[in-house]
């Protein structure tokens, strides 16, 4: 065979090659939100809006529910291929990252609107992080904030001791506020709180208002504690080993359309979640009032414990402190407002 034959052979293999159709990629993702949610609902139709602008090139399949398990167990799945990723909320986004649960440290906020402003200056780079970690994501998406409820009125520290208190396995900053507070937590994921209420494990949970309806946690639960504890939030992560798989034209087709959606989860959570409160005060549920000066207490002895998570490096202590000088910031300008 001539080397002019070789070359041409050779040239028509490329062409072939090159010209071989994309195969459809399904991106496998796990998630605790249950099979007719509101969430599961607008995320199904985000994949199919994807499909069909990727012209069925890339495709989504869900697992409600929890499914394939609590936070451990999807991020382990992750890591072997098995799952190409999650919607997880925060107090277990520092298993992929260590800043991204800043936003939700305990006691930090005193309003949404605070929440807002910071996000507004810091929420960027935390994205970034997590991308530069190789997680991709699309935003976050805030349920407002979460309140201790219990079968107690919980109005004082002496309320809250002995008492057995739900922390998410994986929450190094809610584990160390509570121990602060001097209050023994119980470590437990997600997945298994209702069984603890059920079976007297439990005697206390924190969660957004929507959350305990969604899971029907509210159920088994009497008082609600009227502070807010921690911002809470939610996002999307796809490995990047698995996202790189797309085209760069389908990838972003597949940002575009899913941080549509976590814009419209992130407008409507902190009504929805008010909404959810008031259906649980309607429902039954007592609102438990602490006195100013117990509250104040709380916030100094878990700003100290944020503090030394953050000289130990379990976080960012520059970035922990660049959102406590935004926080001054916008205290200080509400106050001269408000004067």
């Amino acid at each position: 065979m001539t080397p002019t034959r070789i070359a041409a052979i050779a040239f028509t293999m490329i062409f072939i090659v090159g010209a071989a159709p994309v195969f459809a990629q399904t991106l496998k993702i796990a998630t605790i939100a249950p099979e007719g949610s509101s969430w599961m609902k607008d995320m199904r139709a985000g994949a199919k809006a994807i499909e069909e602008h990727t012209d069925g090139r890339v495709k989504f399949k869900f697992y409600g529910g929890g499914v394939q398990g609590n936070d451990k167990q999807v991020q382990r799945k992750m890591r072997t291929g098995q799952l190409h990723g999650g919607a997880f909320t925060s107090g277990g986004l520092n298993r992929f990252q260590r800043d991204a649960d800043l936003f939700s440290l305990p006691l930090m906020f005193n309003s949404v609107e605070e929440a807002q402003f910071v996000r507004g200056h810091v929420e960027k780079e935390l994205r970034q992080r997590l991308e530069d970690a190789g997680y991709v994501n699309f935003g976050f998406a805030a349920a407002g904030f979460a309140y201790m409820m219990s079968n107690r009125p919980m109005r004082s520290l002496q309320n809250l001791r002995g008492q057995k208190v739900w922390i998410p396995e994986g929450d190094p900053a809610g584990f160390a506020a509570l121990r602060a507070l001097g209050i023994a937590p119980v470590i437990m994921p997600i997945t298994d709180v209702m069984t603890g209420l059920q079976t007297d494990l439990l005697d206390s949970v924190t969660v957004p208002p929507v959350g305990a309806v969604v899971f029907q946690w509210h159920t088994r639960l009497k008082y609600i504690t009227d502070v807010p504890i921690s911002y809470v939030y939610a996002s999307l992560l796809i490995e990047e080993r698995a996202f790189s798989r797309l085209s760069p034209e389908d990838q972003q087709v597949v940002r575009d359309v899913m941080e549509g959606i976590y814009r419209k989860f992130d407008q409507n959570g902190a009504r929805e979640n008010n909404e959810a409160l008031q259906a649980l005060l309607d429902s039954g549920l007592e609102l438990a009032i602490p006195d100013g000066a117990e509250v104040a207490e709380w916030r100094v002895i878990v700003n100290i414990s944020h503090g030394r998570l953050a000289t130990d490096e379990v976080f960012d202590p520059r970035l922990l402190n660049r959102i406590q000088t935004l926080l001054d910031q916008y205290r200080n300008e509400q106050s001269v407002v408000a004067y």
